[in-house]
C-alpha cells in the first residue's frame, strides 16, 4: 500500500511539474528578431570580414575601440578613453574593465594584440580590417610571415594598450576592428568559427545553416544595455517580394528591402506605422575596369557613359522615390561631405559626340561589354544597359552572378563593368575614399588609380585637424570625378519595416545599430 502511495505521489508531482514548465513556457516564450537576407554572408568572422551581411552579423558579436550611437555619434566601446601621442604616430588606449568573452575569459589588451596578429598573418586571409594595420610599426613583418609578433603594439598592463605607427593614422580609435578571444583557439581550433564566437557582443553564435539561416542566441554575461530579446535569427530569402509576404504572414518581425520590393510597401498603407526610412550611409557608383575593357581608358568614354543616364528617373522609376542623385563620393552625414559638388546632368547629345571624339561614333568599333551584379539589381542592371544601347549605342547585355561569387570577383579586378555600392563602416568620408579608390587598396574593385588622389588621400590619413583634412577629402574627390574615374548613381533611402510589437530598434546611416536595445512585447 505504501508502495502504491508513493507511486501516486511521483505522478503527481511529475504532472504538476509538466503542467508548470507548461505555464511557464507560455509565460516566458523565447522572444526571437526575426529578420533576413538576400543571400549568405560571405563571412562570420572578424578576420577575413570584408563585406555587408557579415558585418550585420559580426557587429552583433564583436565590439571594438569605439562605435557609433542612434544619431551617427561615435562613442566609447571597448577603450574607454584613448589619447593621441605628442609625436602624432600613436595613441595609448585605456581599456574598460569587467569585460566578458562570450568563453567567460576577460577582455584585456593582450587580446587586442592578438586580434591585430591574427589579421596580419598571411595564411589568415585578412579581409576588410587589414588595411587599417599596415601603418603600424613591424604590420609588414607579421604580413610576410617574418614573425608572428606585431612590435608596434605594446601591452603596458592588462587594461592599457600602446599603438605606434611609421606614419600618422589619425582616425585610427574609430576604425571598425572586431576584438577576438585569444584563448579561442587553444580551447575550439583554428576552425572555431564553425562553432562559437569569440566576441564580447551582446549576441553569441548559435548556428549556420547555409542557404536557410543564421542564428544568434543572447550573450547574458554583456558588460552593456542588454540584451531584451533571447535570439536573432537571419532568415535566407533571396527574393524581396518573398520576404514582405513572409512579413505579412507573421514569418519575419523585421523586413530590410530594397528598391524593387522599396515601391510596394511605400505606397502602402498598412506598413506606415512602422515604416523606417532613413537615407543610407552608402555610394554607388559604377566601375569601369580599364585593364579589361580598353575604351574604358580613354577619359571621353567614360564621361560619356556617366551623361548616358538620368539619375532622377532612377530615382524615381527605381527606387519610388526613396532616394536621391549622387553626384561624388561621399554621402551627405558622413563627416566631410561637400554639399556644392557641381551636379552631372542627363545629357544624351553630349554623351553621343563625346564617343564619336572618341572613334565610336554611334557606338561603332566598341567591343561588347557585360554589365554584371547579383538578383536584388536586376532593375538596376537591365536599366544601364538600355541607356548605354540605346543612348550611345554601346553593345551592351546583363549577367546575374551569385553574390559570393560576385563579390570575390571584384575584389581580384576580374570583372569589368558594374553597378555597386560600399556603405561606410565609420562617420567619415575616408572609409569611401580610401577604401573604394585609393590605388592601393584591396577594395578599389574597378583598379582606378591616379598618383595626384592618392598623394590627397595619404596626406589626409596624417592631418589631425578636421577642417583641413574635410578640405583635402574634397580635392582628392574632384580629381576623382575630373577623372571620370566612376560614375556616381544615386543615394538609396534605407527601407526596413517592423512588426508593432517590436521597439528600440534602431535605422541609422550605418544600417541597423546591434539589436542589444531591442525589445519585443506580447
Amino acid at each position: 500500500m505504501r508502495k502504491s502511495l508513493n507511486v501516486l505521489a511521483v505522478v503527481s508531482a511529475g504532472l504538476l511539474a509538466v503542467t508548470a514548465s507548461i505555464c511557464s513556457g507560455v509565460l516566458a516564450q523565447e522572444r526571437v528578431l526575426r529578420t533576413h537576407f538576400t543571400a549568405d554572408p560571405a563571412m562570420i568572422d572578424p578576420i577575413t570580414y570584408s563585406e555587408l551581411f557579415a558585418g550585420d552579423v559580426i557587429g552583433n558579436m564583436y565590439e571594438g575601440f569605439a562605435a557609433i550611437d542612434r544619431d551617427g555619434n561615435v562613442i566609447p566601446a571597448l577603450a574607454e578613453s584613448w589619447e593621441a601621442h605628442d609625436d602624432n604616430l600613436g595613441f595609448r588606449f585605456h581599456l574598460r574593465r569587467d569585460v566578458s568573452f562570450h568563453s567567460g575569459r576577460q577582455f584585456g589588451a593582450k587580446d587586442v594584440k592578438w586580434t591585430f596578429e591574427q589579421i596580419l598573418i598571411p595564411g589568415n586571409k585578412g579581409g576588410l580590417t587589414q588595411r587599417y594595420l599596415n601603418g603600424i610599426i613591424g604590420a609588414e613583418a607579421v604580413k610576410t610571415g617574418e614573425t608572428t609578433d606585431l612590435v608596434g603594439i605594446t601591452v603596458v598592463d592588462e587594461h592599457t594598450l600602446d599603438v605606434r605607427f611609421t606614419e600618422p593614422e589619425v582616425l585610427f580609435p574609430i576604425f571598425p576592428f572586431y576584438f577576438m578571444d585569444s584563448g579561442i583557439v587553444a580551447e575550439h581550433g583554428p576552425d572555431w568559427m564553425r562553432s562559437v564566437s569569440a566576441g564580447t557582443g551582446p549576441f553569441q553564435f548559435k548556428r549556420w545553416r547555409r542557404g536557410q539561416e543564421v542564428r544568434l542566441s543572447a550573450f547574458n554575461g554583456y558588460w552593456g544595455d542588454g540584451p531584451h530579446i533571447d535570439q536573432v535569427v537571419y532568415l535566407i530569402v533571396p527574393d524581396e517580394s518573398t520576404a514582405v509576404a513572409m512579413y505579412e504572414a507573421d514569418e519575419l518581425d523585421l523586413l530590410y528591402i530594397g528598391q524593387v520590393a522599396g515601391r510596394r510597401v511605400l505606397k502602402d498603407p498598412r506598413f506606415a506605422d512602422e515604416l523606417l526610412l532613413v537615407p543610407a550611409a552608402q555610394i554607388r557608383y559604377l566601375g569601369m575596369n580599364q585593364s579589361l575593357y580598353p575604351p574604358f581608358r580613354d577619359i571621353r568614354v567614360r564621361e560619356a557613359i556617366c551623361l548616358a543616364f538620368d539619375r532622377d528617373a532612377m530615382v524615381e522609376g527605381l527606387q519610388g522615390g526613396a532616394g536621391f542623385p549622387l553626384y561624388g563620393q561621399i554621402t551627405p552625414g558622413v563627416a566631410g561631405y561637400n554639399p556644392d559638388i557641381p551636379p552631372i546632368l542627363y545629357e544624351p547629345e553630349r554623351a553621343r559626340a563625346l564617343l564619336a571624339e572618341a572613334g565610336y561614333p554611334e557606338g561603332q568599333g566598341l567591343p561588347p561589354i557585360v554589365v554584371t551584379g547579383t538578383a536584388p539589381n536586376r532593375a538596376t542592371l537591365a536599366y544601364l544597359a538600355n541607356q548605354l544601347k540605346t543612348v550611345l549605342g554601346m553593345p551592351t547585355s546583363v549577367e546575374i552572378v551569385e553574390r559570393g561569387i560576385h563579390i570575390k570577383a571584384m575584389n581580384a579586378g576580374e570583372v569589368a563593368f558594374f553597378p555597386w555600392g560600399w556603405t561606410a563602416g565609420y562617420p567619415d568620408a575616408l572609409y569611401f575614399l580610401s577604401q573604394v579608390w585609393y590605388g592601393p587598396s584591396p577594395y578599389n574593385r574597378s583598379r582606378w588609380q591616379n598618383d595626384a588622389f592618392d598623394a590627397l588621400i595619404e596626406q589626409a590619413q596624417a592631418e589631425p585637424d578636421e577642417q583641413m583634412r574635410y578640405g583635402l577629402y574634397h580635392r582628392a574627390e574632384a580629381v576623382l570625378m575630373q577623372d571620370w574615374g566612376t560614375c556616381p548613381t544615386v543615394i538609396r533611402m534605407q527601407i526596413a519595416v517592423k512588426k508593432p510589437n517590436v521597439s528600440d530598434v534602431f535605422l541609422t546611416p550605418f544600417r541597423f545599430l546591434p539589436f542589444n536595445a531591442v525589445r519585443m512585447d506580447g
